[in-house]
């Protein structure tokens, strides 16, 4: 848990970060002292950096160059001072090329909106349509994450493989989330999830035994997991990879093989894709860095969001870039066009369930 921050470490921050979103290098104790809006001596300026880096907001990739915000600092920079923006009249008729369409045919629709949002954001963008389905148990495991929350990996009969971030609220540990999970595989093999949480409610009304445990903490797992199925992965469509590779962040040849390869994954990407496809349906999800399970070993940014194509028809886009990136034009853009998708289909971001 971050200590908070006096209002001199704030504007320090901010003032840094926004620098460094500008100008693309690690900011000095000189160039920032130019850019501080009161006026401050460089060495007050040199302290306060030097106490951001001791609680990991910032990084020195080098002993005598500039701090570089660390995904930490971006996780605060959004959520206090990001306040997303309409696209501007340009961004607008862009983004609304990627409107046009979308009653053809969906595969089609999907590969041109996915360019055209590449284009417009100047990143990566993923997509994939997907359809509720009741699919049956095979496996159930759950992985776990930093903090308090999981991966619950549920693999269906028909070979669906589903992953979705949920709570671990009472902080249960790997090995007994492994029993949880062998526990559920063994007991409920074939059910619908439906089925398996009237099933365990069922049991906990009738049962005091040893196992009554075991059912009370996997009923608590599985409260929040939706019933939803990524569709094949033909229908996956990825846009604009070779853009990064332009970016100072990927111009290592080893990085951008490493990027390329991830995406290369259209399994991982699906997962991806599934795993936020609810949460991303009432807005925009906004996945910094390793807050990304999927992708969290390269320093990414991934905003992604679930829109409605018409009567029970939806898919889910995900755009990703560098975390350094204008934030208020990307999650503002990206809002701004599903609502516009969302008016002309006829349906309702929020209305998914």
């Amino acid at each position: 848990m971050l200590p908070p921050l006096d209002p001199r470490s704030e504007s320090v921050l901010r003032t840094l970060i926004e620098t460094y979103l500008a100008e693309g290098e690690p900011v000095g104790s000189r160039l920032l002292s130019k850019r501080y809006p009161e006026q401050i001596s460089s060495a007050t300026i040199r302290n306060v950096l030097s106490d951001l880096e001791d609680v990991d907001l910032l990084s020195q990739p080098h002993t005598s160059a500039g701090r570089v915000p660390t995904e930490r600092a971006y996780r605060y920079y959004v959520d206090r001072w990001v306040h997303p923006a309409p696209p501007d009249e340009r961004m607008g008729a862009q983004l609304a090329g990627a409107l046009e369409g979308f009653e053809a045919e969906p595969e089609l629709w999907l590969r041109h909106a996915s360019k055209v949002l590449a284009d417009v954001m100047q990143g990566v963008c993923v997509a994939v349509p997907f359809h509720l389905a009741a699919s049956r148990l095979v496996r159930l495991e759950f992985v776990p994450l930093e903090g308090r929350r999981i991966v619950a990996v549920w693999v269906g009969a028909a070979g669906e493989v589903e992953h979705q971030i949920v709570d671990n609220p009472s902080g249960f540990p790997p090995s007994l989330l492994a029993e949880i999970g062998n526990f559920a595989t063994a007991q409920f093999a074939g059910c619908t999830l439906a089925e398996l949480r009237q099933r365990l409610v069922q049991a906990l009304r009738d049962r005091a035994d040893a196992a009554r445990e075991l059912q009370e903490r996997l009923a608590t797992l599985t409260a929040d997991l939706k019933e939803s199925q990524p569709s094949s992965e033909a229908e996956l469509v990825v846009a604009g990879l070779g853009r990064l590779g332009a970016l100072p962040e990927f111009g290592d040849p080893g990085r951008f093989r490493e990027l390329v390869a991830a995406f290369e994954e259209h399994e991982r990407l699906a997962r991806l894709l599934n795993a936020f496809a609810d949460s991303a349906s009432r807005d925009v999800k906004l996945l910094l860095g390793s807050e990304n399970p999927f992708l969290g070993l390269i320093p990414l940014s991934t905003a992604v969001r679930t829109v409605p194509l018409g009567r029970e028809t939806w898919a889910t886009f995900a755009l990703v870039g560098p975390l350094r990136v204008d934030y208020a034009r990307l999650l503002g853009g990206l809002d701004w066009w599903s609502r516009q998708l969302a008016q002309r289909s006829g349906g309702q971001p929020e209305a998914r369930v």
